[in-house]
């Protein structure tokens, strides 16, 4: 697809820093786009990004991603992830995310999260190196359970058809061993259940924890020549620590009879159903960042656990939108829960816009109205915004290499 190199290069961009070290390289997308037929599931398959270069001192590197194309009805493409990524689920979703969650410790701020909550999290100071993955999902659970019936069921069906196809492909996983429930209990066989209610909870870890990432768009006479105008839409995945940059995958969704005509492909994590960027054949491109703003400290705003989750709102618009206004109109319409910046760029106007998406409202910006949100220098047929809390105290041209 001629998308697939757009999707590549987002997920690739490494975070951006004030002193702006020498940019990592870019890759031609189709020189590792292949795909191997040994791993398929139906008609989805999986192959691998795997890049090997030389960094900017000359140390080897390397870049590694899982691509999947997944194929069919919701349960089914949800069946062909667990499958084919079964190992990788069961990897990420245990010890990658445990040892994430006991790391955060130490700059744990639960007094913003609400109070049950807040109750839930509270015993980590004492017992966080055997308990807190518990706990984590404890919490998790309840925002599940708050945000379920805002939750469409076709995520739901991927979710339930992704557990099977884990347990399809590893018939003596038992996810409570992974987060430390039932210590000392004798492990039992996969159970479908178990997995998708661990499922479910893993994916509303965005709910939880923020990213602080870059979104950017120019377009028209801020391009070259050569692009004729034509818009170039990046965000830049600042993960900071964790498990998160290793683990990246690349799905391809196609093939769906309840909407035949919209392919997409959304950036997430082994287990995840919703996005965090992406593009689609109908023509829209996603980014998005954390709205941190600055008061007495920079804090996020207020928010709730009672509307669409954050990374499956993303994942709708990639799914069902087919202009940026139709995105703008579709956030505007949903219960929205926490604060963030969403980058929406399309094929019809070749233009972006960054929706200020909060929970009393979402408001899209432009070129011209952007810069008195973030406080950055006005640049014509640009709009962006860096990682930092806005308006950005980066100076007076924020993170620009102006």
């Amino acid at each position: 697809m001629q998308f697939i190199n757009l999707v590549v290069l987002l997920a690739i961009l490494a975070c951006v820093y004030a002193d702006y070290p020498e940019p990592p390289p870019t890759f031609e997308a189709t020189k590792y786009t292949t795909w191997d037929t040994s791993f398929t599931a139906g008609n989805s398959r999986r192959s691998v990004v795997d890049i090997r270069f030389d960094d900017a001192d000359g140390n080897p590197d390397y870049i590694t991603m899982k691509r999947l194309d997944l194929v069919g009805t919701a349960k089914e493409r949800g069946f062909a992830h667990g499958a084919l990524l079964a190992d990788d689920i069961k990897t990420f979703t245990g010890p990658k995310l445990n040892e994430y969650l006991r790391s955060m410790l130490d700059d744990l701020d639960i007094s913003g999260l609400p109070e049950p909550v807040q109750k839930i999290l509270k015993p980590v100071e004492k017992v966080a190196n055997i308990f807190l993955p518990e706990l984590a999902h404890k919490a998790l659970n309840w925002v599940w359970k708050n945000e379920e019936e805002h939750i469409s069921q076709p995520l739901k069906d991927e979710i339930e058809g992704m557990a099977e196809g884990v347990c399809s492909v590893l018939p003596n996983s038992n996810p409570d061993k992974l987060i430390n429930i039932n210590i000392g209990k004798k492990s039992k066989k996969c159970d479908v259940n178990e997995w998708k209610q661990l499922l479910q909870e893993v994916n509303m870890l965005p709910e939880l924890i923020r990213m602080s990432c870059t979104a950017y768009g120019a377009w028209g006479k801020s391009r070259p020549a050569s692009s004729n105008g034509k818009l170039l839409q990046l965000r830049a995945l600042d993960f900071g620590g964790g498990p998160f940059a290793n683990y990246t995958v690349i799905q391809t969704h196609r093939g769906n009879p309840e909407n035949p005509n919209n392919a997409f492909v959304s950036v997430a994590f082994p287990g995840f159903v919703g996005s965090i960027t992406g593009v689609s054949q109908s023509g829209i491109g996603i980014s998005e960042k954390v709205w941190m703003t600055y008061n007495e400290k920079s804090d996020i705003q207020p928010g709730n656990y009672k509307g669409v989750p954050d990374s499956f709102m993303l994942r709708n618009i990639l799914e069902y939108s087919k202009t940026k206004e139709d995105a703008v109109k579709y956030m505007q319409s949903i219960p929205r829960t926490w604060a963030m910046w969403v980058g929406v760029g399309d094929y019809a106007s070749q233009e972006f816009n960054l929706v200020g998406y909060k929970e009393d409202s979402a408001i899209a910006y432009n070129d011209v109205t952007m810069p008195s949100m973030n406080d950055q220098p006005y640049i014509p047929q640009v709009a962006y915004v860096d990682k930092h809390p806005q308006p950005s105290h980066d100076g007076v041209n924020g993170t620009l290499p102006l």
